[in-house]
């Protein structure tokens, strides 16, 4: 163990601190000649992650950082390849591996729980990021070049450049960059970091090296390690590997000294992309109107962990779910529909603000908004904050640091990255913001011993605080075609300034660099495991079934750190197909609309001051081929559902039994208003969802035909579900309660299944609950079989398209595009299968990266097996040429099928494979899996089996996957685009065959 003021490798230990809440001693060290510091969490997590951070202040928003954060993994002086990051991925079994830009700062990650893998990783980024080549053809292609457009007419492309463009059509993310805007003018914050595409074209080569020498030096670096590996054998590595490599490690990069921030703007209005004229615009249409304040010291100047910890509280305290008081009373208020996702804390730079936005407003009523909420606060201040408020907002504090959690499946790791450089970029101890416990503990104590104490701040934060600003922003096609015609203008600036010869002469050379093979002798250079360094051992399942009072009963015995996981599925699919679209509004209005005569607002407050979530959701599942004689003799194989759930502490269980019970059985929708919030809140979240997401829908849509899971996964998920949200929006909230009562009445009557993941203890105190609450909630066994066919489903995924053609076209805001299709893949369970996925992973990562998102300017390329639906899935996402990559799909696939796999080449296509099959779980993950495993007519044996698959997959079976996939290419499925009106051409139009425009 390292001790205090300890030099090694020219690192000086600054200090040695247990981090008790991360289970960790934390090693804090700087080098004696370079100014680099390193923070280590050292625990027993096998799962290593390094990450390098840099200060990134913006001075304008060309996109400086965020241009450099591509084009750094594109090359450097170890590994001088074009696509060093493309064939890292490919090969190796990281568990995360990725780069992001923030507001001022910019961060490398990367984790794996393979110690040599892991150091694979280490070496590329610390080279990527310290010694880069920084090319002018990765400049042409990740930055933005000129291209000529359909009409011969010059048009911008490049990676980032269409990534932003892809920001800029999404109406939710440009008035959040307005909210920014209006408190933070005058500082680095009022630039978009990621670039505006109308500053973009502006960025020169000369401009972004020297950015480069500028931000990326070992003073200007942050780098924090975590996991098992020794901090001495750490240190090993990046004296060789960096340190002596570098002069004396640049200047530190302060933070701008222009970082002033002037007064806000009082009032802001501002407009937004849309995709149809809206006549209001401008003068009253509806949008979003934001109170935002910005705190009155910046984080430099504060105590960072005690300051955030108030803030957070503050915040979860005032709005952070509908039950808040804030919250609660500006939806009673009727000035708007649902609180808008610009609303909480953003401790993500120096100058912290806190937002209050509600989504629906008419312009003329934003003052009246900032009225409403001053009033509450008002309240709040002069009559107390209710206990149970306080309970509530505490529960969700004390869950959140209980709780094992790996959030969207990245490592726990990248959330206490995220908490550490939340202080340590700014002048605290790289650990100050990661004692939750204790700084919570004492604002607890502070809460209790001063009944001011939480009023006094909310004077100081919000009602006294000066440095606010209103901020309304409405929809209007006007904005987009100003940005339309802007980005034009932008693309004939950048051509007067290069001349047509020096363009054609800058695109040539991209294209040569990126079709020059000449590079692949210098692939090995790329370090790579070996399939011996894999298993194919799983941890052993803990599912076991049982049951109570006849209702079939799962319990996963997991160590959960004393929290219960339950679950009780109902069957849908007893339930006629026309009820079908409503499942998913049921599952999201029951928990919030109150019961056995308490309001809502006191049953959510209930509920969150017992348990730690409480919800339903529903969920639909395929049985594999291999599996479908096990669903005819087992009843709950290959059902629709609809579940609820809650998390709880294991000694509130019995609480928790209590609620779900008075909700199934009280639920009588008698709110009306309450339901009409609901339903404007559901039809926005999913409008402002499909923008951002548009290639998940296209995907829904293109494979909606396959099978009666995938229809229902587009009547539940997909396009389906918007027209079905705003079917609800529009039917007023009496006839949402018929509907919802009678849905929920006959739902309960179809039998249900069980599930529960805890520890031993746990899973006990569940036990004792169940037989009361199985009758007092009338749960019925047994399960009843399916009523409707399959036909009656695919009905429902009918859309009220114009025009005919086997594909389908979307017209939505902005001036990017989405693509996806399917075509038939292997059954699960057999080589084949595994041999299709390994073969798609590869394909992803080479020929289709290569061709699609290198050449084509994509920001992201996928193929994948569906392995359960025996279909292969193609999506892109942010594509300026969405119909280009559809067409051009089963072109390289018959190309790629003469091809033979060097050795080398599938042990890379084996390694990178493996990683999808065998990562990290959090233990409720775990037990969730083999549930789900148990209810699709899978188990363990089965993917172990699959895992032997893999590790013995050879060229032979790589050769015929390709051999398959080219045949198959011509079968592929209905096309699904989703684009901007500036993206249509003949082509797409002949291609899809069908259109609508989404009133988005």
């Amino acid at each position: 163990m390292m001790e205090r003021n300890q030099i090694y490798k020219g690192f000086r230990v600054l200090d040695i601190v247990p981090v008790e809440d991360c289970s960790s001693s934390g090693i804090y060290l700087r080098h004696e000649r370079t100014g680099m510091e390193v923070f280590h969490l050292l625990n027993d997590d096998k799962e290593n992650l390094f990450a390098f951070a840099f200060r990134t202040p913006s001075r304008d928003s060309t996109g400086a950082a965020h241009v450099l954060e591509h084009s750094v993994l594109c090359g450097s002086e170890k590994y001088p390849l074009k696509d060093p990051f493309l064939r890292l991925s490919n090969q190796s079994v990281n568990t995360y591996l990725n780069a992001y830009t923030a507001s001022d700062h910019t961060v490398f990650p990367a984790s794996s729980y393979v110690k040599a893998d892991y150091f694979n990783l280490f070496s590329v980024y610390a080279d990527a990021v310290f010694f880069p080549l920084l090319r002018p053809e990765i400049f042409s292609q990740e930055c933005c070049r000129l291209e000529p457009g359909a009409d011969g007419a010059p048009v911008l492309q490049g990676v980032v450049y269409n990534e932003m463009k892809g920001n800029y059509a999404s109406f939710e993310r440009v008035a959040s960059d307005e909210i920014e805007r209006a408190v933070l003018g005058g500082t680095s914050y009022a630039c978009d970091s990621g670039g505006d595409p109308l500053a973009i074209p502006s960025l020169t080569l000369q401009r972004l090296r020297a950015y480069h020498r500028r931000h990326y030096c070992a003073r200007n670096c942050r780098l924090f390690l975590y996991g098992n590996i020794p901090t001495e054998e750490q240190l090993d590595f990046i004296d060789a590997a960096v340190m002596q490599r570098l002069g004396d490690g640049g200047r530190a990069v302060p933070w701008p000294r222009t970082d002033v921030p002037r007064a806000p703007l009082p009032r802001v209005h501002a407009q937004g992309p849309a995709d149809a004229d809206d006549a209001s615009a401008g003068s009253g249409g509806k949008g979003i109107v934001s109170l935002v304040w910005r705190t009155a010291r910046s984080l430099d100047a504060v105590n960072i962990s005690r300051f955030s910890m108030e803030l957070f509280f503050l915040d979860e305290l005032l709005w952070g779910d509908d039950c808040a008081p804030v919250a609660k009373a500006l939806l009673e208020s009727g000035l708007g529909e649902d609180i808008g996702p610009q609303t909480g804390m953003d401790l993500g730079c120096r100058f912290p603000t806190i937002c209050f936005a509600l989504r629906g407003v008419e312009k003329k009523h934003a003052a009246k908004v900032q009225k409403a909420v001053f009033a509450v606060l008002e309240k709040l201040c002069r009559t107390g904050i209710p206990q149970e408020d306080i309970e509530r907002t505490a529960m969700a504090f004390e869950f959140s640091n209980r709780e094992i959690k790996r959030p969207d499946g990245n490592p726990y790791s990248i959330v206490l990255l995220r908490r550490c450089l939340r202080g340590w970029l700014y002048g605290a101890k790289p650990w100050e913001t990661l004692l939750f416990r204790s700084e919570f503990a004492v604002l607890r104590r502070r809460i209790e011993e001063q009944p001011s104490y939480l009023t006094d701040l909310i004077r100081t934060h919000l009602l006294q605080n000066e440095l606010r600003s209103l901020v309304t922003v409405v929809p209007s096609a006007r904005w987009s075609r100003s940005r339309a015609r802007a980005e034009s203008a932008a693309a004939g600036a950048l051509l007067a300034a290069k001349g047509l010869t020096r363009a054609r002469r800058e695109l040539e050379a991209m294209h040569a660099f990126q079709n020059d093979d000449s590079d692949e002798k210098n692939a090995a250079r790329v370090p790579g495991i070996s399939i011996a360094d894999l298993d194919a051992t799983m941890e052993k399942p803990s599912l076991r079934k049982t049951e109570v009072l006849g209702v079939p009963l799962y319990v996963s015995r997991e160590p959960t750190n004393g929290i219960v996981y339950f679950e009780l599925s109902f069957p849908a699919d007893t339930l006629p197909a026309a009820d079908y679209p409503y499942l998913p509004f049921l599952a999201y209005a029951v928990p919030q609309v109150g019961w056995k005569g308490i309001p809502w607002d006191e049953a959510a407050a209930l509920v969150g001051s017992t348990t730690g979530g409480f919800g339903a959701y529903t969920s639909t599942l395929h049985v594999p081929d291999c599996s479908v004689q096990r669903k005819e003799t087992e009843p709950y194989i290959g059902r629709d559902w609809v579940v609820f759930r809650f998390k709880v502490l294991e000694e509130r269980a019995a609480d928790a039994f209590r609620l779900l019970c008075d909700c199934l059985t009280g639920t009588d929708f008698s709110d009306t208003a309450r339901l009409e919030e609901l339903a404007a809140s559901y039809f926005n979240s999913l409008k402002s969802s499909v923008v951002p997401s548009a290639h998940i829908f296209a995907l829904y849509r293109a494979l909606c035909t396959l099978n009666h899971n995938k229809a229902v996964d587009e009547i539940w998920n997909g396009i389906c579900s918007l027209f079905t949200a705003e079917k609800l929006y529009k039917s007023g909230g009496a006839r949402i309660a018929r509907r919802m009562r009678s849905l929920l009445a006959r739902l309960r009557q179809g039998g249900a299944l069980m599930h529960v993941i805890a520890t031993p203890d746990g899973a006990a105190a569940v036990r004792r609950c169940l037989p009361s609450f199985i009758r007092e909630a009338e749960i019925h066994a047994p399960l009843p079989a399916a009523v409707q066919p399959d036909s009656a489903f695919y009905a429902l995924t009918k859309l009220p398209f114009k025009g005919r053609g086997s594909g389908e076209l979307f017209v939505i805001p902005g001036s990017i595009g989405f693509a996806a299709c399917a075509m038939p893949a292997a059954p699960f369970g057999t080589q084949e299968c595994v041999a299709d996925s390994v073969y798609a992973h590869y394909l992803t990562h080479s020929l289709l990266w290569k061709e699609i998102r290198t050449a084509g300017g994509a920001y992201g390329v996928y193929l994948s097996p569906n392995s359960s639906s025996n279909c292969m899935r193609f999506l892109t996402y942010r594509d300026p040429r969405p119909g280009d990559s559809l067409a051009a799909l089963p072109v390289l696939l018959e190309s790629a099928a003469g091809e033979s796999f060097a050795p080398e080449e599938v042990v890379q296509a084996v390694t990178g494979s493996y990683s999808d099959e065998v990562y990290p779980i959090t233990p409720s993950a775990k037990g969730r899996r083999e549930f789900l495993w148990a209810l699709c007519g899978m188990d363990a044996a089965m993917y172990r089996r699959r895992l032997r698959q893999l590790l013995s997959i050879r060229s032979a079976d790589l050769q015929k996957a390709a051999a398959r996939c080219a045949q198959n290419a011509g079968e592929c499925g209905s096309k699904v685009i989703f684009c901007g009106k500036s993206l249509l051409s003949p082509e797409i139009q002949e291609m899809t065959g069908k259109t609508i425009s989404l009133p988005l």
